[in-house]
């Protein structure tokens, strides 16, 4: 993927994107988003990028929809990439803030109506990451829930001509390589070394 410099690239998601956004300067958080900007100002020093981060903790595909216009179109990426959809098999474990289980049908339909109106908004390019793993072998419910919404990402990826980046893949293999190291800080929310596994894959499969 080519991009000028100058061009804006938005991060959209929940909490594992948006982590701390708002407590810091820049409003990137301390995750994965700034991490993926410090590598790209080491890899080039001809291209800077406007790296814009609006991720909101707690949000499913239906909060994010609702927030579509003023979070995403309006801001008008060059490039948008997004990762949604733990939060939406999550709420099995329990309502959070009035927020239930999205069936998956539910789920497809509103990640299209993301992409669709990001298309017609003239967005051009996209970033499609697979719902992140969790730690957690013995709720086989919710981990079969959470396949089902990667592959379909993936497909998604493929009918949009988008880019797909296989973040709970590359989480599952580490996981069971690396068992000694700790890749979350909750068993679902990644801590630094977690963050830095997802900037690496995300770099590593866009290819600026």
């Amino acid at each position: 993927m080519k991009l000028d410099s100058g061009a804006t690239i938005l991060f959209q998601g929940d909490s594992i994107t948006d982590f701390g956004r708002n407590d810091t300067p820049d409003g990137l958080g301390t995750g994965y988003v700034p991490m993926i900007r410090a590598l790209l100002a080491v890899k080039s020093k001809e291209h800077k990028f406007n790296i814009l981060n609006r991720g909101i903790g707690g949000d499913r595909t239906v909060e994010l929809l609702a927030r579509w216009k003023a979070d995403c179109l309006d801001l008008k990426p060059e490039l948008l990439s997004i990762m949604i959809g733990v939060n939406d098999v999550w709420r099995l474990r329990g309502e959070w803030n009035g927020q239930k289980f999205v069936a998956f049908e539910e789920y497809c339909a509103n990640y299209r109506s993301l992409l669709d109106q990001a298309k017609a908004a003239g967005i051009k390019h996209f970033v499609l990451m697979s719902p992140s793993a969790i730690e957690d072998n013995k709720d086989a419910e919710l981990l079969q829930h959470l396949d089902q919404r990667a592959e379909f990402v993936k497909a998604l990826a493929k009918e949009y001509k988008a880019i797909y980046v296989p973040i709970r893949e590359e989480q599952k293999r580490v996981m069971a390589l690396y068992p000694e190291v700790k890749w979350t800080a909750d068993g679902c929310h990644p801590n630094p070394a977690g963050h830095a596994l997802f900037a690496q894959v995300w770099l590593n499969t866009v290819k600026l």
